[in-house]
């Protein structure tokens, strides 16, 4: 049974102090935090600057810190700015990079739906990866929260392929499990103090004040979706990410711990 654990509260230090208490320390040495920066609109239509700074402050003593995003409707480094990263990166001497820019290796597996050769950015090869979407709705996924948000961290510019981002929205949610099953993200961390709704690309605000923690991104997604209102096993990418074995949609399988 999958474990999420969700944690009430407004401050998003104690919230993360909170939550990570239940998961064992990364063995890895690097970590990377992989924010949902789609362009340099204020949260919640992203990721807020103080929930990244909050995991440095947990973090950077003991690890290597890296900030990664491939913003899909800006430069990235313009979003890395306009929202104040550029500042806490050089407050706390962690790494920016632009994964839209990276250098890549191609990496081949066969139990994709559609993606058979993937470009693997190689700022994440050997780190321990956390997702920290805001949680929002979205117009053709019905939410965007940890496993879409691994959409950003694929090659944008640099990209062999025409299209860039663009080419992962036809048959966007089976593209979504595809890009996961590559990346394999190690942690979630959705940041539902306020989420985002009534456009995924300018959200209004929707107050909760929970932040949802699991090592099962699917679940993690499932339990931020009933927080949405929306049921889990009606949303696609996450019907298809169950069946693919990367995590469990079915809230009923699921062990929720709110704190």
């Amino acid at each position: 049974m999958s474990k999420v654990i969700v944690v009430r509260g407004k401050d998003p230090f104690q919230i993360i102090t909170k939550g990570l208490r239940y998961f064992t320390k990364p063995s890895q040495k690097k970590i990377i935090l992989k924010p949902n920066l789609i362009n340099d609109r204020s949260p919640p239509t992203t990721t807020p600057v103080e929930t990244i700074e909050a995991l440095i402050k947990y973090y950077y003593k003991e690890y290597e810190v890296t900030i990664a995003e491939g913003s899909g409707w800006c430069e990235t480094d313009k979003a890395y700015k306009n929202l104040g990263y550029l500042k806490i990166a050089e407050q706390y001497g962690v790494k920016l990079v632009d994964l839209n820019k990276d250098n890549y290796e191609i990496k081949e597996i066969s139990q994709t739906f559609r993606i058979k050769k993937f470009e693997f950015c190689l700022t994440l090869k050997d780190a321990y990866l956390i997702s920290v979407p805001i949680l929002k709705k979205h117009s053709l996924t019905d939410v965007t929260i940890s496993l879409k948000n691994m959409l950003g961290a694929t090659l944008g510019d640099t990209a062999s392929v025409s299209w860039k981002k663009g080419r992962f929205h036809n048959r966007l949610d089976e593209n979504i499990v595809d890009i996961n099953l590559y990346l394999r993200p190690n942690l979630a961390i959705i940041d539902g103090r306020a989420a985002g709704v009534g456009g995924e690309l300018s959200s209004r605000p929707k107050e909760l004040n929970v932040m949802i923690f699991s090592e099962d991104l699917v679940a993690a997604d499932a339990v931020g979706a009933k927080y949405l209102n929306k049921n889990p096993l009606s949303i696609n990418h996450l019907k298809l990410a169950q069946q693919k074995k990367l995590g469990i949609a079915d809230l009923n399988k699921i062990e929720i711990r709110e704190i």
